[in-house]
């Protein structure tokens, strides 16, 4: 027994001392392993700059620092390899710009010089040499060799840094490692212990993001904003604020600026910016009728009835509503975006008050608002219609291998209805194709970033979809009708693509929401994240889909007395449609 407890014992002390000695052994390589930027711990505690206002001058310097600040962060060869902390950078040299009457130019040239430049130019690898046919688009640098701007030195300094051309970014602020196609932005720290008074770190936050699109966004060509001038508006936005809901308010509001409806927010303590609308929704579904909102759906009695069309919720006129809601939530169109959907009625108490026009009549309701989620669904389940002539697919309801068993239950239907107005649980854009067009077909272009040219974008050969389940180009003989609308997005935008390829289809509907490409996240200093589109979707014709939304062949605008019957009309139209051809 005595034994049996002593030997443990001195197991565990063996155990022990080896733990120690390896430890001992493992720090030197462990700290010679850690990058210098890691090293660097100056500006942990905080940057020590508080202001909250500044000259036009001043704001015009901060603008210019951001530049050279982001081109430097993701060309110069010590910044991209992580031996300096450029964000501690950032602290150090902005005292300086702000100092009354400081000559910025002449600062940042020293700054940047002091890196050294012994690694520039570099050689362009083959692989990174695309073709002016091939380029979909590029950030302009032109401003690195603008004298004027800049003055001779700094000019000549960024110039050259434009020639790095640094294909191997593993410990880059954005890299490649997990894909080489997507972006990821995981170097970056979030700083999760940020003081929200801390000025330099708030600037540190717009810059960080205003540099991403700038070089890493592949629609920054279609948001319909002059970005520059879009940083020289928030430098006073971002400095203005002095506590967290000031800087999580700007935030929304600049990611709203890139018109992206992948964009969120999500805050410190994972709220999102729509948890300051209101903790309750109105229980209801809308759909926009000739610039009204109309409910479409009542999901819990709450004084609402199918049909109303708003005016006013609480006092404020509904289009005002709609205004204030896109100040912060971010839209491809301004007829879509998720949370914009989900977030329109929410409202801080329990009762709130909504004018109506009922059946004609302007009425006062005392609606009673939920805390339970909403969600803008078809719930329409895949069945057969019209005496299985007709199948319909909720695209939004398939579940993993259900394509292989409805296309062999229902193969000699006169038609199929691919309802795309839900958000595809299953990946329709290649396991359908395989049953509908006969062989491979281009249905979309894919633009991704260039690893050793910042703020460059190329595009990949072409996707195809259909072919390898057509034998002997037997492949699905009746119609296909596919329904879109505002709640298309990304995916099903992406599926659409693919099955408009099928020769006897048709789409129906209303435009998409003009959102697609995989999502990228993004940290900012406070642990904030938010997202973008990180690569582009086109048309075979390489003309863009983001923003725009895909075009129905057939528009159909659903009416008030479909909505009060309780009719859809989309299904409805498609199934005349299939059975015009009898």
């Amino acid at each position: 027994m005595e034994q049996g407890i002593r030997k443990p014992w001195k197991s565990s002390v063996l155990l022990i001392v080896l733990f120690i000695f390896m430890i001992a052994g493992c720090s030197p390589s462990q700290e010679a392993q850690q990058l210098g930027r890691e090293k660097d711990q100056e500006f942990d505690q905080g940057s020590g700059m508080e202001f909250t206002s500044l000259s036009e001058q001043k704001i015009t310097d901060l603008a210019k620092l951001s530049k050279v600040w982001g081109v430097v962060k993701y060309y110069h060869p010590k910044v991209v390899s992580g031996d300096v902390n450029w964000d501690y950078e950032l602290f150090r040299v902005m005292p300086s710009i702000l100092e009354e009457d400081s000559d910025a130019n002449s600062i940042l040239y020293s700054w940047v010089h002091s890196l050294g430049s012994e690694s520039i130019p570099g050689e362009l690898e083959q692989q990174f040499q695309f073709s002016e046919e091939s380029i979909q688009f590029r950030s302009s640098t032109d401003w690195c060799k603008d004298a004027e701007y800049l003055g001779t030195d700094l000019s000549l300094e960024l110039s050259k840094l434009l020639d790095s051309n640094i294909s191997a970014r593993d410990n880059a602020y954005v890299n490649f490692k997990s894909d080489p196609i997507l972006p990821s932005m995981d170097n970056e720290n979030p700083y999760p212990n940020m003081n929200f008074n801390d000025t330099g770190y708030r600037l540190l936050s717009l810059f960080r993001y205003w540099n991403i699109i700038e070089y890493y966004y592949p629609y920054k060509d279609v948001i319909g904003e002059d970005w520059d001038q879009v940083l020289l508006e928030f430098i006073p936005k971002m400095i203005e604020g002095s506590d967290y809901d000031s800087y999580f308010t700007t935030l929304a509001e600049l990611t709203t600026r890139i018109h992206d409806s992948h964009a969120f927010l999500i805050g410190k303590n994972k709220e999102t910016i729509t948890d300051d609308l209101g903790t309750y929704r109105l229980p209801v579904n809308f759909i926009e009728i000739d610039n009204q909102i109309v409910i479409s759906k009542v999901i819990n009695p709450c004084g609402l009835e199918v049909g109303d069309i708003v005016l006013k919720i609480d006092g404020k006129n509904i289009d005002e509503l709609l205004e204030s809601r896109r100040t912060y939530i971010s839209q491809s169109r301004e007829d879509t975006a998720s949370l914009f959907y989900l977030d329109l009625f929410r409202t801080q108490q329990k009762n709130t008050d909504v004018t109506v026009i009922r059946q004609g009549k302007t009425m006062d309701i005392s609606a009673v608002g939920s805390q339970q989620d909403i969600q803008f669904q078809v719930d329409t389940k895949s069945q057969a219609m019209e005496n299985d002539e007709i199948y319909y697919i909720n695209a939004g309801l398939l579940k993993d291998g259900e394509i292989d068993k409805i296309m062999k239950k229902w193969w000699n239907t006169k038609g199929l209805i691919v309802d795309l107005r839900n958000y595809p649980s299953s990946s329709l854009t290649y396991e359908l194709a395989q049953y509908l067009i006969p062989s491979e077909k281009e249905f979309a272009f894919v633009s991704a970033p260039n690893h050793a040219i910042p703020g460059e974008f190329y595009y990949l050969e072409p996707l195809v979809s259909g072919g390898s389940k057509a034998t002997n180009n037997e492949v699905y003989k009746g119609k296909l009708v596919i329904l879109i609308n505002e709640h298309t997005i990304s995916q099903a935008e992406f599926a659409t693509m693919s099955l408009r390829n099928t020769d006897n289809s048709i789409v129906l509907g209303r435009p998409s929401a003009g959102t697609d490409g995989n999502m990228r996240v993004i940290v900012l200093p406070g642990n904030i994240k938010t997202a973008i589109s990180g690569i582009g979707i086109f048309h075979p014709d390489k003309s863009p889909t983001q923003r725009i939304g895909l075009q129905p062949d057939i528009r159909l605008d659903p009416t008030l007395e479909g909505i009060v019957e309780g009719r859809d009309e989309y299904i409805e139209r498609a199934v005349e449609l299939i059975k015009e051809g009898d």
